[in-house]
């Protein structure tokens, strides 16, 4: 006989399998695909970058020690590696102080958990990340979390009111809002409107009374000077109280730093339980963050943003004109707008491509040799079942235009399938389904190869 917690969690898995949600089990590693790279975090295509290799291997070959440091930052972890790395990123973001975590996960769990206080209140995008949800389950200010509609600045200004209804203390100048936001959502690949949420702070609540804090995981590196993110970019650093940058993203590494005032920055050294009991960064570590920070400051790091930002606006252009003749529920691009303020011709890397099957596609492009995951229901709401395209900076059009042709090759064998499942139909009706020429009509107006 089973044990009851064995039998329980078999249920769930098996649940979850029966609702078709990917289920891993991790015992095989995954071997490098032999297509391009269009679905991993890495932006800048700086994991396999060789010169950023070397730079990284020269700088610890000068250091006279590598590895852990052996303790928690508050005993006896706190090196001056990490002290040096901080002072940077102070000094390069132009920020009051900063503070190395182990990871972002870390640092959000960190800043939420700890920050706000008893009788705070806090308001949160409903797609922030699950390292801020987690991090608000643990706060203080747990029994006052109100959640907005996704980028959506008539929903936060009425959270706002009946926040400041709800709790007079705010609205009299005692007590703190928290507003937690990410800059560019992964899954989404779509904008904060951050000129307008601060607009929106600066007028609804008390001076000093309201906290914006950012979580910038997948916009640092890629956007603003030398790669500082979109609060800089837009010019909102001194209206932001607290960023989150990470470095497992465009950066190709691990760890994160949060800046912050001096204050909080001391306050969660003494209070932030993923802070206070995490063995710090180890000195090799520290060593490639400031190998990937060198690189991207550099010409070749700005030729590398250029790159995405250029190959991000032509496979946009390329995706719609293609998809506009396939049905909606077989493949279209996820809509989404630039917000107001935002610089022209703003790019993001990140293409969601929504579709009603999304495993039989992913399982279509994998056979073709390309890394793809399936983002069913219930990860994304029901309607919205996608996989995600990310655009690299090392990419190529000819790689692009090929996943397109490859996209289309699918829609029009699954419109095929339902032509003939449709077949029952009267003459006219099935003539008005989606036919092989619309496909190749599509190809040939992003000017790409015949399937």
């Amino acid at each position: 006989m089973s044990p009851p917690l064995s039998v329980a969690l078999e249920r769930a898995i098996d649940e979850r399998q029966r609702r078709l949600v990917p289920t891993q089990d991790l015992l095989h590693n995954d071997v490098p695909f032999p297509t391009a790279d269009l679905f991993s975090n890495d932006y800048l295509s700086l994991c396999t970058d060789p010169k950023l290799r070397q730079a990284f291997l020269d700088k610890i070959s000068q250091m006279p020690l590598v590895f852990g440091s052996g303790g928690s930052r508050v005993l006896c972890g706190n090196a001056h590696v990490h002290v040096l790395f901080e002072e940077r990123m102070k000094m390069f973001f132009r920020a009051p102080s900063a503070l190395l975590f182990n990871s972002g996960f870390d640092a959000n769990v960190a800043f939420w958990q700890a920050v706000p206080q008893a009788g705070d209140a806090i308001i949160f995008d409903e797609l922030v990340h699950a390292s801020t949800r987690d991090g608000l389950l643990g706060s203080r200010a747990r029994s006052a979390l109100y959640s907005f509609s996704h980028n959506s600045i008539p929903s936060l200004r009425d959270t706002i009111l009946r926040v400041l209804d709800a709790h007079p203390e705010i609205a009299r100048g005692s007590a703190t809002l928290f507003i937690a936001v990410e800059s560019l959502y992964s899954m989404d690949g779509d904008f904060a409107p951050l000129p307008e949420l601060v607009q929106l702070v600066d007028e609804l609540i008390p001076p000093g009374c309201g906290h914006i804090a950012v979580d910038e995981a997948h916009s640092t590196g890629i956007y603003g000077t030398q790669g500082r993110g979109l609060v800089s970019a837009l010019g909102l650093e001194n209206r932001v109280d607290t960023v989150l940058h990470t470095f497992g993203k465009a950066r190709a590494l691990t760890g994160a730093v949060l800046l912050c005032s001096p204050v909080v920055r001391k306050y969660i050294i003494n209070y932030g339980r993923p802070f206070i009991f995490s063995t710090s960064l180890s000195y090799a570590t520290v060593a490639a963050m400031d190998a990937s920070c060198d690189y991207i400051e550099s010409e070749a790091g700005n030729e590398l943003i250029s790159s995405l930002h250029r190959l991000s606006a032509s496979f946009e252009q390329k995706l719609k004109v293609a998809l506009a003749s396939t049905p909606p529920h077989i493949l279209s691009p996820f809509p989404r707008n630039t917000p107001s303020g935002f610089p022209e011709g703003i790019t993001s890397p990140i293409f969601p491509i929504i579709t009603s099957a999304p495993m039989p596609l992913a399982e279509f492009l994998r056979s073709l040799g390309y890394d793809t995951r399936p983002i069913p229901y219930p990860a994304v709401p029901r309607g919205q079942e996608r996989i995600r395209v990310v655009v690299h900076a090392k990419n190529t059009e000819a790689e692009l235009d090929d996943l397109i042709t490859r996209l289309l090759e699918w829609a029009f064998m699954m419109a095929e399938k339902e032509r003939k499942e449709k077949s029952h139909l009267h003459p006219r009706e099935l003539a008005a389904s989606p036919s092989y020429a619309s496909y190749a009509s599509s190809i040939r107006a992003v000017g790409l190869s015949k399937l």
